[in-house]
C-alpha cells in the first residue's frame, strides 16, 4: 500500500497566501506540483520533509513570485509533510521520517516510502539538471550544503551555495535518491524562517534556475571546505541532562553549547560534564557503538579522543529524543589528499 499523495500541473491559486499553519486547506495531502519553464530539464525541489522547517516554503513563495510569468526552468516541486508542518512538528507520532524513507532507506517498507519511491519514479523520467532538497536546522549552523555522494557534479552544486559543505551518509535522505542521475545536495538554511537563510537559498535557486551547467573541475579547497559527518551523537533515554553546567543532572553542558556548532573541539577540551559512567551513545554511520573509541569521562568531564567538529546541535528535546544531540564532523580526508 502506498501513502497518497496528489499530483498537480501549474499552481494554485492562493499559493503565496499559504503559511504552514493553513497549509492543508490547500494541499491537504503531500503534493507533487511540475511547474513548466523555458528550460527542457527540470529542476526537482522538496521542502517540507520535516514539518518544523518551512524555510523552503517561503523561498518557493518568493522564487515562483518573482517568476510568475516567465520560470527560466521547469520545476517539479515536492511538498511533504503537511500535516507535520500544519502542527509546526518536525514528524507526528506513527509518522516515519519523512527524510529517512527514500529509495536506499535502511527502515522497513511503509505506505510513505512506497510513496517516496513513486515521485523518484516520476521525476527520474523527466530530464533532470539537479536536486534539491531545502531544510532548516534546530540549532544555530552556518549555512552548508550536504552531500552523500563527493562526486564532482555534487562537489560542485555544493559550492554554488557556500564554501563549507559536508558528505553525510543517512541512509533514506532524499539526495541519496539522486545520486548518479544528477547533482543533488540539501541546502541547511540554519533556523526555521531566518530571514537571511531564505535570502541565500533564494540566491541558490535563482542561479539553478538560470545556469546553464555546473564547472566540470574539481572545487579548490578555498571554494569548498568538504568535511564529514560519519558520527552521530545521542542521549539515552534514561538520562537525564540541561544545558546548565550547574544543573543537579546526568550530563550537563555550557550555556552556550550550541554556539560551538562547526567549531573544533580538540582532545583536551572539555565537551561537556557527567555523574554517570556512560552519559552518551555515539554511532557510526553503519550504527556500530563507537562511543568508548571516540569520548572519555575524566573526573566528571567528557572529553573526545580526536579533534572533531560538532554540527547541528539542538537543544530542542523532542529534535534529540525523535533524531540526535548533534553530529561529529572531521576534514573529508579523500578530497584532502589530493593536491589542490
Amino acid at each position: 500500500m502506498i501513502e497518497k499523495f496528489d499530483r498537480m500541473h501549474g499552481l494554485p491559486d492562493g499559493f503565496f497566501d499559504i503559511t504552514t499553519a493553513n497549509i492543508r486547506s490547500l494541499f491537504p495531502k503531500p503534493t507533487l506540483m511540475q511547474l513548466d519553464g523555458r528550460g527542457g530539464d527540470f529542476l526537482f525541489i522538496s521542502i517540507l520533509l520535516h514539518g518544523n522547517e518551512y524555510t523552503g516554503l517561503k523561498v518557493m513563495q518568493k522564487i515562483l513570485a518573482d517568476h510568475a510569468d516567465d520560470l527560466p526552468r521547469s520545476i517539479l516541486l515536492f511538498i511533504g509533510n503537511v500535516q507535520a508542518a500544519e502542527a509546526n512538528r518536525r514528524f507526528l507520532p506513527g509518522q516515519v521520517d519523512y527524510n529517512r524513507c527514500w529509495p536506499g532507506t535502511d527502515l522497513v517498507p511503509s505506505p510513505t516510502s512506497q510513496m517516496m519511491q513513486r515521485v523518484v519514479e516520476i521525476a527520474l523520467g523527466l530530464p533532470l539538471f539537479a536536486a534539491i532538497d531545502i531544510h532548516n536546522n534546530t540549532g544555530k549552523n552556518p549555512h552548508y550544503a550536504c552531500i552523500t555522494d563527493p562526486s564532482l557534479e555534487n562537489q560542485n552544486l555544493a559550492a554554488r551555495f557556500n564554501r563549507v559543505g559536508m558528505v553525510f551518509n543517512h541512509y533514506g535522505v532524499s539526495t541519496m535518491a539522486f545520486n548518479g542521475t544528477c547533482p543533488a545536495a540539501t541546502l541547511e538554511c540554519g533556523l526555521p524562517g531566518d530571514p537571511r537563510g531564505i535570502e541565500h537559498a533564494c540566491r541558490f535557486i535563482e542561479d539553478m534556475l538560470t545556469l546553464d551547467e555546473l564547472p566540470h573541475g574539481k572545487p579548490t579547497r578555498h571554494a569548498l571546505h568538504l568535511v564529514e559527518s560519519h558520527l552521530t551523537l545521542n542521549i539515552p533515554e534514561h538520562i537525564s541532562y540541561a544545558f546548565d553546567p550547574a544543573a543537579d543532572v546526568d550530563l550537563r553542558f555550557e550555556s552556550d553549547f550550541e554556539d560551538r556548532n562547526f567549531t573544533l573541539f580538540d582532545p583536551h577540551q572539555v565537551f561537556g560534564y557527567t555523574r554517570v559512567e556512560r552519559p552518551l551513545s555515539i554511532t557510526d554511520t553503519d550504527g556500530h557503538d563507537v562511543t568508548d573509541e571516540i569520548l572519555r569521562v575524566e573526573k566528571g568531564r567528557i572529553y573526545l579522543n580526536n579533534t572533531m567538529m560538532p554540527a547541528m546541535i539542538t537543544r530542542d528535546e523532542l529534535v534529540i529524543q525523535q533524531d540526535c544531540l548533534c553530529h561529529l564532523l572531521q576534514d573529508y580526508l579523500p578530497y584532502h589528499e589530493v593536491d589542490l
